[in-house]
């Protein structure tokens, strides 16, 4: 069985492909909505917060083969653990990530801790589109300034209001957006400041920044965690074929 660890796009791609090559599946997400992606025809999901212990049992409880980690850019944690357990276990592990962005014209970030010092020196709204578990970071600015956009689950909708944020500040939509959508939402909330992620072309990097630069809305993107990965894949082909 292969062992597909992530609710992306990607990791929902990945699965038909690998399906294709009629091997068994098992998809592990942590959200709802990667759950719902994952749900196919001949597939095992487990949707949970797995800790390494876990991933251990799951390695020797459906007889993993093959580790595909698929999982968010961002999500380094669940690399880092997945990698150590496929190593003490002594299974396959590849990891797929979509490639980074090069963008001219923009500033890149090592933290939020260096975006939020850089934006206190700002004035107009700021509209974070990093997902919601890092949301809480930003309280150290003044809350009304600040617009989250977010997926329509209720996670996400929960933590907004946990860090802060009013109904009106929370923008539940469903991404990948297209340019037009979003300049339609900066211009409708006066954005001056776009924080986002180097989530790639997949994460709909492309469109925003685009977007921001039609309007001169100054962009901040996040870098991704540095990781030593046993092996790397950008492209499906290169994945299935060495699965």
């Amino acid at each position: 069985m292969i062992w597909l660890i992530g609710g992306t796009s990607d990791a929902h791609k990945i699965a038909d492909l690998v399906l294709a090559e009629n091997k068994k599946v098992l998809v592990s997400t942590t959200t709802s909505y990667g759950a719902v992606l994952a749900q196919k025809a001949n597939v095992k999901v487990i949707q949970d917060k797995l800790e390494i212990k876990d991933m251990k049992s799951i390695l020797r409880d459906y007889s993993i083969e093959t580790v595909i980690d698929a999982s968010h850019p961002f999500a380094n944690l669940v690399s880092q653990n997945a990698i150590a357990a496929c190593k003490e276990a002594g299974t396959k592990y590849i990891r797929f990530e979509r490639e980074c962005a090069e963008i001219e014209k923009v500033d890149y970030y090592n933290s939020y801790a260096q975006i939020i010092d850089a934006l206190e020196q700002t004035k107009g709204n700021i509209l974070l589109t990093i997902g919601s578990k890092n949301i809480h970071q930003f309280n150290k600015l003044k809350s009304d300034r600040i617009i989250a956009r977010v997926l329509p689950v209720k996670e996400s909708i929960e933590l907004c209001m946990t860090a802060g944020l009013k109904a009106h500040q929370i923008i539940a939509m469903k991404g990948r957006m297209s340019m037009e959508t979003n300049k339609a939402l900066l211009l409708e909330y006066d954005i001056k400041h776009l924080i986002t992620k180097d989530s790639g072309e997949a994460g709909g990097l492309y469109e925003k920044v685009d977007a921001a630069k039609m309007l001169s809305v100054k962009v901040y993107v996040l870098k991704r965690p540095e990781i030593s990965y046993p092996v790397l894949y950008n492209n499906y082909t290169s994945l299935i074929q060495n699965i």
